[in-house]
């Protein structure tokens, strides 16, 4: 997720009805592709934010590592079985039927292990950036 400054070239009455994302939060992102055949979850970890009321989200319950979540929720290996019993094909995209999607179970470790899970993703992603800065 990026900050425009010059925003998405929404009408401002329009942007009256769209949600407020807190960090944890999910927006589910229904395009199709080679990597994610139902579409996929993108996890908020930058702060609020606003995302169109046409996008489905979803909010933690119970404290859940957002930099874990962030990663969790890319592995296609454990959200393709949970999306194709949880989308449905909408007009342009998958739709996230909410009532089957909180049918569905997902194994979770602990707040304390999800952290320090989350926080390897991190430093392997900064790792990463680093190389690749060295690499240009």
């Amino acid at each position: 997720m990026k900050y425009k400054k010059d925003g998405n070239g929404s009408a401002e009455t329009s942007v009256k009805s769209y949600k407020v994302l807190r960090i944890g939060d999910a927006g589910f992102e229904g395009h199709s592709n080679k990597q994610f055949a139902h579409g996929r979850f993108v996890v908020n970890t930058r702060g609020i934010g606003l995302m169109s009321p046409r996008f489905s989200s979803i909010r933690p319950v119970s404290m859940l590592n957002p930099l874990f979540t962030k990663k969790l929720f890319y592995l296609e290996s454990i959200f393709r079985p949970i999306l194709n019993q949880s989308t449905k094909l909408g007009t342009m995209m998958n739709e996230l039927v909410p009532e089957d999607f909180f049918k569905q179970v997902i194994l979770i470790p602990g707040i304390e292990e999800q952290n320090k899970i989350g926080n390897l993703f991190l430093d392997i992603d900064k790792f990463i950036t680093l190389h690749q800065y060295k690499s240009q």
